[in-house]
């Protein structure tokens, strides 16, 4: 059947072509279009990143972005492989590469390029999303428009193209403009020689279907490069090793556009890869795997690393494995050998049932513990992709479930996603196929906003739930909860990443995996359905922006000095007086580790009321030891005692609380805030020097502004107000400095 339809896209094809040569003020790009391939002596080949469009209509882009494109690095790879061969002997072919998230694509210049007598350019967009599929489209209809060519690939159009006989009208009402659609892998012997050529001879066909798994054995790796990486927070190198997946998960596109089947390059290939880079100073490192864990080469390149790391390269890395792989003999144990730091997994929730409704029947909730616990184990830090909006989840469930996974299963970070039918996957298939009603602006298809009707969220509750979350799991006692359970050698790893996560989903509003530092727009890049500001409104709108934007900054600045103060590694090596007397909180903080895990499997398996008791006995047991430390000598003044007497009283005062209160899961959450920010922040409070210091000064702070309110201008507090300023500073400057240095 695609056959018969090509022969229809070609014949609108050659129409449209014809029309566009017709137009006025293009003589010059009308004669670049009719010369013979003789005279083409140099073919620009232009790869574009596209980004997408915020909910104003203004083009996404950063100063510095956060995760750097693989499918840019993959074909550029791939691209000089094919150079290499000199398939054109006659032709130069240059490659240009622009990532729109972090530079603006200088389309004019671009189009001058083209206007040149031996010259032909080609634009190729890729890897593109569903999400980016609305602005690639903008971006290859305006190249179009200067007689460009345009080429288009990446999920959304092998996604479409794979489950779907007939193209869908976003892709057709490219097609009629001239534009080219390409379907499935460019490692494909040929592929891009025939797609060129095809270019230089002015015959492109309007969609081109290459093999969807070819070989990846001897495929070119993708080509990283510095300069493009200096546009980024953190300078990590990218590298699929294999793709495909074996699970069959209902949300997923990879399945049905990469193959349940896994490819994989040759380890050897990617060892070179990876050296190659650290000899640029590129030292960390993104297997983007879906599932690297079900990759066949693991081990060879795990002990090609742990060989390079035994010679002094200090080489870092982050994978995408399933929830299953600890399991595999050896795997975490070798990778941490290897250098991963940092393991994301699919987790997708903590409810069963949405488990269930998402085919993910290798995870169960109640492993989830012991799996983040044997990560730890071997100093891997757990990140975990978790969907919202499954049919089980409501507003409130869904925060019970984040609480539930950060403070039970303990992950070390989460990225929440709203679910969303992507084109390619069984979800999206089946919604059409229903005749349901999803959202046809495919700019929304982020995993951020509200695609289709949920049963038990209303229009804006579900996102709100999804907001929520952040601003639960990263907020100020999420973080220091995390980077109390951080590794040390990790501490500042993970401090930076709270901040982007913070940043992202709880002030800026955008998904973190699509967000960069420091927010630019161009007045002229929006949406063209948009109108077009005048620079005096444009003007005052960036202006309020970066004023909201720098009050972001200064506001994470303070929280997360606060958190540094709490958090910060404390030198093992001297042992304060006051360290010591408080020595029974001490024991409880580490204890607390441990009983994690009971907390967390009797929240399913219904065994509250033997957690419940184990955790009377040890914090009764906590509130004698500090009563009988109060009155032995060891306390060493009155206002010792006194501090631990308060303390066991509160802790007693707490066990009377809950003695008659019904057990139930909340119960148990109840005491374990308790634990968490009344007795092991006490004790951070006080063996902290800096710590002590800052709640002091914010007292007295709180104290003056209370008394000026009243008149009391004169007061103690208020006249200390030149000193609290410069402590304050000095507390600022010394965590500036902190986080500069990245002390340990």
């Amino acid at each position: 059947m695609k056959e018969s339809l090509w022969d229809l896209f070609l014949e609108t094809f050659q129409h449209q072509r014809k029309e566009n040569q017709l137009r006025e003020n293009n003589d010059k790009t009308i004669a670049t279009q009719t010369v013979t391939q003789n005279t083409i002596k140099r073919l620009e080949v232009i790869y574009i990143v596209p980004s997408r469009y915020d909910d104003e209509g203004y083009v996404y882009q950063w100063q510095w972005g956060v995760v750097p494109s693989n499918s840019l690095a993959v074909l550029k790879g791939l691209t000089r492989e094919m150079i290499a061969k000199n398939p054109f002997p006659d032709v130069t072919v240059h490659i240009t590469a622009y990532d729109e998230g972090v530079e603006r694509i200088p389309i004019a210049k671009i189009a001058r390029l083209n206007r040149r007598h031996d010259t032909r350019v080609v634009v190729g967009m890729v890897g593109v999303q569903t999400g980016q599929f609305a602005r690639a489209g903008d971006l290859a209809l305006e190249f179009r428009e200067h007689g460009i060519d345009v080429l288009i690939g990446g999920f959304h159009v092998s996604g479409v193209l794979s489950l779907f006989e007939e193209p869908t009208p976003e892709l057709l009402h490219l097609v009629e403009h001239g534009v080219t659609l390409v379907q499935g892998e460019a490692e494909t012997p040929g592929v891009l020689e025939q797609l060129f050529q095809d270019c230089l001879d002015g015959t492109l066909k309007p969609i081109y279907t290459f093999p969807k798994t070819p070989d990846l054995t001897n495929a070119a790796t993708p080509a990283v490069d510095p300069e493009y990486l200096k546009r980024f927070a953190v300078p990590w190198g990218t590298i699929d090793t294999s793709r495909g997946c074996p699970y069959g998960c209902n949300f997923c596109t990879v399945i049905n556009i990469q193959g349940r089947k896994m490819r994989c390059r040759a380890a050897e290939s990617v060892l070179k890869m990876i050296r190659e880079n650290y000899d640029k100073n590129i030292r960390s490192f993104f297997f983007t795997d879906d599932n690297f864990a079900r990759s066949k080469i693991w081990s060879d390149v795990f002990n090609g690393l742990i060989e390079m790391r035994s010679q002094g390269k200090n080489i870092a890395f982050m994978m995408q494995v399933d929830t299953q792989s600890y399991k595999i003999p050896n795997f975490v144990e070798k990778a941490s050998a290897a250098g991963c730091r940092m393991a994301f997994i699919g987790m997708e929730s903590v409810n069963p049932e949405s488990l269930a409704a998402a085919g993910k029947s290798q995870n169960s909730v109640e492993e989830y513990r012991a799996m983040v616990q044997y990560w730890e184990d071997a100093n891997i830090l757990v990140h975990v992709g978790y969907i919202i909006g499954f049919p089980a989840d409501s507003f409130d469930s869904v925060q019970r479930d984040v609480a539930f996974l950060r403070d039970h299963v303990a992950v070390h970070e989460a990225s929440f996603f709203m679910l969303t039918p992507l084109p390619g996957s069984v979800d999206h298939k089946n919604m059409v196929l229903r005749g349901e009603k999803i959202d046809p602006d495919l700019n929304k298809y982020d995993s951020f906003h509200e695609t289709f009707t949920h049963p038990k969220m209303p229009q804006g509750e579900w996102k709100r739930a999804t907001l929520q979350a952040y601003a639960s799991f990263y907020s100020i006692e999420g973080s220091i909860e995390i980077l109390r359970r951080t590794p040390p050698q990790y501490y500042w790893y993970m401090f930076w990443n709270c901040i982007w996560y913070r940043y992202s989903g709880v002030f800026s509003h955008t998904h973190p995996m699509m967000t960069g530092f420091f927010r630019v727009k161009h007045r002229d890049r929006r949406r063209p359905d948009c109108p077009k500001e005048s620079v005096a409104s444009f003007a005052w709108r960036r202006l309020k922006e970066g004023f909201c934007e720098a009050k972001i900054y200064l506001r994470l600045f303070f929280e997360f000095r606060e958190i540094w103060l709490q958090t910060r590694p404390k030198k093992t090596n001297q042992k304060s007086r006051e360290q010591q007397i408080w020595q029974p909180l001490v024991d409880l903080k580490k204890n607390w580790t441990m009983f994690q895990h009971q907390l967390a499997a009797s929240s399913w398996s219904g065994r509250c009321e033997e957690t419940l008791r184990d955790l009377r006995s040890l914090l009764t047991l906590t509130a004698g030891t500090l009563r009988r430390m109060g009155e032995t000598a060891f306390a060493t003044s009155k206002s010792r005692a006194r501090k631990l007497f308060a303390v066991a009283d509160e802790i007693e005062h707490h066990l009377s609380e809950i003695e008659d209160a019904p057990v139930t899961p909340t119960l148990l959450q109840q005491s374990q805030a308790f634990v968490r920010e009344r007795l092991i922040a006490r004790y951070d409070a006080i063996t902290s020097r800096y710590f002590w210091l800052y709640t002091k000064i914010a007292q007295r702070r709180a104290n003056a502004v209370y008394k000026i309110k009243h008149g009391r201008i004169f007061s103690r507090d208020v006249l200390l107000t030149p000193y609290m300023i410069v402590v304050d500073a000095f507390l600022a400057l010394r965590f500036g400095l902190a986080a500069i240095r990245q002390e340990k």
